[in-house]
């Protein structure tokens, strides 16, 4: 181990300008590269404060003598702000000096090489000084870490914005360094998010000179590469090949340079003279005279239409937790993000992703002596039909039934059904009415279990989480309340005089496909009733009560029409197939297929095509495409949600039948076309039916623009709810392929009839 001793004079320091409390970083540095450094103090002008920094001194392979090191002396800074500030410098040559193991003979090439040298006195000068004092700063980022969910409220029927922190979320600070189109990103410091997602980031930052080329590992930014090709593409600039690695070439930008300079006949002001060797580096003023101006990139802190000392962080975060026993990236920030020149104090929300286990802050404690359902899937119950008045249609049990758009989706699958339930309740359990008919207990596994976490301040997800399951208890299925389970267990923690649940309001699981007795579809009414437990944890028969919703003096009632999907279909046909093999499922709900296309329908010489068919079609002619869609057309169903035609061909290449543009759809004989429930209410479809049925589309030649194979692709879909989008639940597809000939768009391979060509 080598050693570099010596002194710093500050004595050229005025009394009212020198600060004791500064600590002074004295750095040995060889390539870009801090070898070793050591911390002292400012201590006393008077006197030099001395110094003693050891490093392995850098031999190159082979050689017995080591390479010369500089010495910097300045702020106690990181590798990459010393090296990019003023320090004061000197050149120490290690090979002039004795080893302490030289032994008078040769040394062995590549042996260590161990060195004392002492410097002397150093003095440092008043500008470099001020540089250490002003050019460096202290910057504080403080922030929270929030998922922002839409919360409802069923006091007063509205919804709003809720910010529910994430705690125990590492928060990583970079800052964004741009260089024409590479960029580089640099950690400044971390924190971890305190209960209520709140961190704080303190961190040191030195004005610095830009010098792009003492940075390591830079990126190409493909966006940013987007935006300069169509910049320099307007002006005829061509872009060079990208070099391989991506990092900062002076050689790339000496050809940018003679292209810019070629496309417009200016003179550049400085070119290197040498083939292959970047003897002078192409400054941004010699750039900037030969590339087009751009406020935009400027304003983006691209070079060289932004030169200028790095005087203040350019900042973009990073967030990861730990949440279900994963470390999850929750939110990470493009460049396009990086808030530039930040100030020293600055405070930041950042938007956690879906990823994120946040706290639910965002819910009351419930009330006691009632029961609340607040939501079914993922519709609030303030919008689920809970009227039948005649002369009214019956819209019980239908999701969004509001009035001027209504949608009056059924329910399907297994229903997670949120609300809350008061304090004085230990168990609960459910009773369902199908059809307005007897109340029967809910049976398992219908009656459905789930499991919830809690925080405990670690981060770290509870293994196993607390299971939430429908058990037997004194001859009835009962649920525990969340309330109760806390009361059971002491020590789990609570923050704030509460147990924090990440999820809180789930009461159970309605699954309508896990039972015979509740599978066919209907409409379901729930009902719960509450227990009181004993000292021994038993159900208090007579404390049984058919729980009111909260605020109501009547029972908590939930009406549920359920729709479940079945897979039953005619008897495939040659020309109405389904199953393996297939995009076609083998269910009526919905069912939808191409029954028939017919080339001039209605005119003389007219005929209908089969799949496969290579058809000749002149711009005039006509291709009359007869199809259905329908469901069952039973009281329990009629819930077509909509459908779509569409023609592909060539690559990727695609447009939509139906719309107008390319033909109309028509009765078939069914007057009700749609092709959405709403336009099919317009059309007469008595709410909340629409059962579908025949119909057709007629398009011209001129709609197949091209000789190609088209697919004509007809889609339909139910508009059953759960938390998923109707569209893409319950849907059904149908397709014929086949191929147009237009004898003007091909004559090579479609002549006119009589050419010889044929």
């Amino acid at each position: 181990m080598s050693e570099i001793t010596g002194a710093i004079d500050l004595s050229k320091i005025p009394e009212d300008e020198f600060d004791p409390e500064l600590e002074l970083r004295v750095a040995v540095v060889r390539d870009g590269v801090v070898l070793g450094s050591n911390v002292v103090q400012a201590g006393n002008r008077r006197e030099p404060v001395r110094f003693a920094v050891q490093f392995e001194a850098p031999l190159l392979a082979g050689a017995t003598l080591p390479c010369p090191v500089r010495l910097l002396i300045g702020p106690n800074v990181g590798d990459m702000e010393l090296l990019g500030i003023d320090t004061l410098s000197h050149v120490v040559d290690l090979a002039g000096q004795r080893s302490d193991t030289d032994d008078g003979g040769d040394a062995t090439p590549g042996a260590s090489y161990e060195v004392r040298v002492d410097v002397g006195v150093l003095a440092v000068d008043i500008a470099i000084y001020h540089c250490w004092l002003y050019c460096c700063r202290t910057y504080t980022l403080r922030g929270r870490v929030v998922c922002r969910r839409w919360h409802y409220n069923p006091a007063t029927g509205q919804w709003s914005f809720c910010d529910a922190p994430v705690p125990g979320a590492t928060v990583e600070a970079y800052d964004v360094d741009r260089f024409f189109f590479w960029y580089h990103r640099d950690l400044i410091k971390s924190a971890v998010t305190d209960l209520n997602g709140n961190f704080v980031i303190r961190f040191r930052w030195c004005c610095l000179r830009w010098r792009p080329w003492l940075l390591q590992s830079w990126a190409l930014d493909h966006e940013l590469a987007n935006q300069i090709q169509d910049l320099l593409t307007r002006y005829r600039i061509p872009l060079p090949p990208v070099p391989v690695p991506p990092s900062p070439d002076p050689l790339y930008l000496q050809q940018l340079a003679a292209h810019a300079t070629r496309a417009g006949a200016m003179p550049l002001a400085r070119m290197p003279s040498g083939q292959g060797v970047a003897d002078d580096a192409i400054s941004a003023e010699a750039l900037l005279a030969v590339l087009p101006p751009s406020p935009e990139l400027a304003a983006l802190h691209i070079w060289p239409w932004w030169d200028r000392n790095d005087c203040a962080p350019d900042v973009v975060f990073r967030v990861t937790q730990p949440c279900g026993g994963a470390v999850r990236v929750i939110r990470t920030e493009s460049n396009t993000q990086t808030r530039w020149d930040i100030p020293t104090n600055l405070h930041v929300t950042l938007l956690a992703n879906d990823q994120a286990c946040c706290l639910p802050v965002c819910y009351d404690p419930d009330c006691p002596e009632c029961l609340q359902v607040t939501f079914v899937g993922c519709v609030s119950t303030s919008q689920i039909g809970d009227d039948d008045v005649p002369p009214f249609p019956d819209l019980r049990g239908y999701a969004y039934t509001a009035l001027p758009s209504p949608e009056d989706r059924p329910f399907y699958g297994s229903l997670r059904i949120r609300g809350g339930v008061g304090s004085d309740v230990d168990y609960f359990k459910v009773q369902i009415s199908r059809d307005g008919g007897v109340w029967t207990d809910l049976p398992v596994p219908a009656f459905e279990g789930f499991q919830r976490n809690y925080w405990d301040g670690s981060g770290q997800a509870v293994e196993p989480a607390p299971a939430f399951t429908p058990i037997v208890k004194n001859g009835q299925t009962v649920m525990i309340t969340r309330q109760h389970y806390e009361a059971l267990h002491p020590a789990i923690p609570r923050f704030g005089g509460q147990v924090i649940w990440y999820d809180p309001d789930t009461l159970f699981y309605f699954d309508t496909t896990a039972n015979p007795a509740i599978t066919p579809d209907a409409l379901y009414q729930l009902r719960f009733i509450g227990y009181s437990a004993d000292a021994a944890d038993n159900l208090v028969l007579s404390s049984a009560r058919v729980l009111p919703g909260c605020g109501q003096q009547e029972a908590q009632k939930v009406f549920i029409r359920v729709d479940n999907q079945a897979m039953v279909h005619p008897a495939p046909t040659a020309i109405h197939p389904c199953g393996p093999g297939t995009v076609h499922d083998c269910t009526n709900e919905p069912d939808c297929y191409i029954r028939s296309i017919c080339v001039n329908e209605g005119k003389p010489g007219g005929y209908c095509i089969n799949a496969c068919d290579m058809v000749r079609l002149s711009a005039n002619d006509t291709l009359t495409v007869h199809f259905s869609v329908t469901v069952p057309s039973t009281v329990q169903d009629g819930h077509l949600g909509g459908y779509t035609l569409f023609a592909e061909y060539g690559v990727a290449q695609t447009f939509q039948i139906g719309t107008g543009a390319h033909g109309t759809f028509s009765a078939d004989p069914t007057f009700e076309v749609g092709p959405t429930y709403l336009e099919a209410l317009s059309q007469g479809a008595p709410r909340p039916h629409w059962y579908g049925g025949h119909y057709k589309v007629t398009l011209r030649g001129s709609d197949f623009d091209r000789c190609c194979a088209y697919i004509l692709r007809l889609r339909a879909w139910k508009r059953t709810a759960n938390c998923g989008a109707p569209s893409l639940t319950h849907h059904n597809e149908f397709e014929v392929a086949f191929t147009i000939l237009r004898p003007e768009l091909c004559p090579d391979i479609c002549p006119e009839p009589g050419d010889d060509r044929g």
